[in-house]
């Protein structure tokens, strides 16, 4: 007599434990081990910001007098040494930094002994340049599929701003410039958002939070303030604060960028007796900064050549990202989506416009326009659109492209994360030979408290030939589940809600997206044959 079939239902791929994980969470999985896969060590930037830290947490003071031998980037102001640096970034790690220090007395290591410092300098880079990379990718993802796009396009979005771009080196340094543009990317997002009519549900919690991002990222790095004021006159423009219902969350707003501006008033005070007297005012050693508005001057020709088609320009630097242009014209010529892609081709312009106008234009040792970053998630906003629009016999080049921008950008963060300033075409002349040797983080310090370059390979003890060897394993594994995920049907949320084909921006996430329960997702097809994104 025959055995009956077996009634119990099929395992379905997204059924395996393996592929569990949604496209966001791979994206987390793979970013984040990318991002904290390397770190570049020290430099006279981040000794300077890390300088400031230890002088609030060891003396409880601002001026940087004991440690200022070690970083050329300072200030000098009767008769004290100061960083010249914004202090967004120091003090973003100070908290940080003070419970790393608990935790290293725990441990019996003198948290001002050289491997004290070391493990501070390491903790302070995570938390202030790893983290907001990865959350700016995040962002980034969520933000393309809340404006319709699918999310194979939003990934390949992600995954361009991630790892073909500067940002991956920055993402290991503990500078401030991923920091803001983090914040920045947050505040127009809310912004956007805010401008929707009516207004979303949640919009006064909403406009708080871009307002400190926006403003924080103006006390991080002061060159954000000319981005923050184009938000802040979207957001009066499209609210309208004098209208009924909009003047809470306009106040929300302006309550959170206010609080952002009296905390660089405290410490401008703190240091120099005045609010409004910044670092770069009394800086040494950089006579360039005393020319026009602390260095900047006019746009220059030849700025402008070396930052955009110079072999250290965005387009040698990051290519794929400059594609994300041609997805910002394709919005604007389809009336979709056009004010996101206005907004972001004015933050754009007016970031390399900055950078060329700047004395010190090249940003010395750095791989690639380092005071353009804020450009890098405005140009990465429009990539979706491009990948979205271009079809499907053309999507398989636009990923070869990818994929040659990851191992461009890993040959050069994986030898040194801050670009030589001597070399005049850094991948041909220094990274690629460097590479191909085997020779990976070459940076060996620079006598302070940042350390030499490493990885997690060479910190495992394996020899530099072979440090990469786990990086490749991990991208294996998270690009695998990336893709069986992005094949899934896509799972609505409670809470979740369409898309709009207009010319808005949706909610930002709200708890509501985390409920357990989910529902097969009601929206159309999009043009590449995956379920559109609710969410």
């Amino acid at each position: 007599m025959p055995e009956p079939k077996s009634t119990r239902p099929r395992r379905g791929a997204a059924d395996r434990p393996f592929l569990r994980l949604r496209a966001r969470g791979w994206l987390v999985a793979l970013l984040g081990f990318a991002f904290f896969y390397f770190y570049s060590g020290g430099g006279p930037n981040q000794a300077s910001r890390f300088d400031l830290d230890r002088a609030l947490l060891e003396h409880g003071k601002v001026f940087i007098d004991e440690y200022q031998g070690n970083t050329i980037d300072k200030a000098f102001y009767k008769g004290h040494h100061y960083s010249e640096k914004a202090p967004g970034s120091s003090l973003t790690a100070l908290p940080v930094l003070a419970l790393a220090r608990v935790g290293l007395r725990f441990v019996g290591i003198d948290p001002v002994s050289q491997p004290g410092l070391l493990a501070q300098m390491h903790a302070a880079t995570a938390w202030v340049a790893t983290l907001p990379a990865l959350f700016m990718c995040l962002v980034l993802f969520d933000w393309s599929v809340r404006r319709g796009f699918s999310r194979k396009g939003a990934a390949f979005a992600a995954l361009a701003l991630g790892l073909t771009s500067p940002l991956w080196a920055y993402a290991s340094l503990f500078w401030g410039h991923v920091l803001a543009a983090s914040c920045l990317l947050y505040g127009a997002r809310g912004v956007m958002t805010l401008a929707r009519e009516p207004p979303p549900e949640g919009a006064t919690r909403m406009a708080l939070l871009a307002g400190l991002a926006t403003g924080w990222a103006v006390v991080t790095e002061f060159p954000s303030t000319p981005a923050a004021f184009v938000f802040t006159v979207v957001l009066v423009w499209k609210l309208r604060p004098w209208s009924r219902g909009a003047g809470q969350p306009f106040a929300a707003y302006v309550a959170g960028a206010t609080a952002t501006a009296l905390v660089l008033g405290a410490y401008n005070w703190a240091a120099f007796g005045s609010p409004f007297h910044l670092g770069y005012a009394s800086v040494q050693g950089f006579d360039g900064m005393k020319e026009g508005i602390f260095g900047v001057t006019r746009p220059r020709a030849e700025a402008l050549h070396g930052l955009l088609i110079s072999p250290r320009g965005f387009l040698c630097v990051a290519p794929v990202l400059v594609l994300g242009l041609v997805g910002h014209a394709i919005s604007i010529a389809r009336a979709r989506h056009s004010r996101v892609a206005i907004l972001s081709l004015v933050v754009i312009v007016y970031s390399i416009l900055l950078n060329a106008s700047y004395r010190y234009w090249n940003g010395g040792w750095t791989y690639g326009p380092r005071h353009a970053t804020i450009a890098l998630p405005f140009l990465a906003l429009g990539l979706a659109s491009f990948y979205d629009a271009i079809g499907r016999f053309l999507r398989p080049l636009a990923l070869a492209v990818l994929v040659g921008g990851v191992f461009l950008t890993l040959v050069a963060v994986s030898t040194h994360g801050m670009t030589p300033e001597d070399f005049k075409n850094p991948l041909k002349e220094y990274f690629w030979p460097a590479f191909r040797e085997g020779r990976v983080a070459l940076s060996d310090g620079y006598g302070d408290a940042g350390g030499p370059a490493t990885n997690f390979g060479l910190a495992l003890g394996l020899p530099p030939k072979l440090s990469l060897f786990p990086l490749l394993v991990g991208f294996i594994v998270g690009t695998t589940g990336l893709l069986i995920s992005l094949r899934q049907p896509r799972i609505a949320q409670i809470g979740d809600t369409p898309p709009s084909t207009g010319d808005t921006s949706e909610a930002l996430p709200s708890p509501a997206e985390a409920a357990p329960e989910a529902q097969p997702c009601g929206d159309g097809p999009t043009g590449d044959g995956e379920e559109q994104d609710a969410g």
